[in-house]
């Protein structure tokens, strides 16, 4: 569906089809941006493949901010693949303390808010290599833009816009029953969104194993 598809089948289901209208374009346009990236980071819905130059002496790499979760990460160098395993610091810290000195391929990669740290110091030029999950990247603008996601989801999406709606501080439109339903009927079908502790948790560590002390 396009952003004028959605908003029209917005305002016809919620009766608001005479102007001038209960909510503007502007806001209901602005409320189905944050519905298509909510559901991206609750769904992992949108992925992207990225790949970094490395050169001896790396160590770290930016990432772009649209980034949100790291699921593969391999070095590719002299024709060989290797894989990095996901891993925080504390692993590997408990691992070996002088990891972030010591010059070698590295084994593991640690996720932080917008870079990778690898676990070694890069001892030759090769290629890393990831498998992301991402947010949107062109935000709906013009009534002909449609969401990034698949177009099987579109129709959820008006959940999240009743949310916001009917949370506006109006006392003619605001409606904290309609509001609570609409998340629910969200959430339902994307799911609760991940707090910053569980993306990070979920990040680190992976696959879970029994460690020996």
């Amino acid at each position: 569906m396009t952003l004028a598809e959605l908003i029209s089948a917005f305002r016809v289901d919620e009766r608001d089809t005479v102007e001038p209208y209960q909510w503007s374009r502007l806001d209901l346009a602005r409320w189905y941006n944050e519905a298509v990236e909510e559901a991206a980071i609750r769904k992992s819905l949108l992925r992207e493949n990225l790949e970094f130059v490395l050169s001896a002496g790396d160590s770290e790499v930016s990432l772009p901010p649209r980034i949100i979760e790291v699921r593969t990460a391999r070095i590719v160098e002299g024709g060989a693949t290797y894989w990095l395993s996901p891993s925080s610091r504390h692993e590997q810290d408990r691992l070996f303390r002088n990891w972030r000195d010591t010059v070698e391929r590295p084994s593991a990669f640690i996720h932080d808010d917008i870079s990778i740290t690898l676990n070694r110091i890069v001892l030759a030029s090769s290629v890393l290599k990831l498998e992301c999950c991402r947010t949107p990247v062109n935000p709906m603008e013009i009534d002909e833009d449609e969401p990034e996601i698949a177009a099987v989801h579109h129709r959820y999406l008006d959940g999240w816009v009743r949310y916001r709606a009917y949370r506006v501080p109006d006392a003619d439109f605001m409606d904290k029953d309609r509001s609570d339903r609409g998340l629910a009927d969200f959430e339902d079908y994307f799911g609760r969104r991940p707090t910053a502790d569980h993306r990070r948790d979920n990040n680190a560590d992976r696959p879970h194993r029994v460690k020996a002390w």
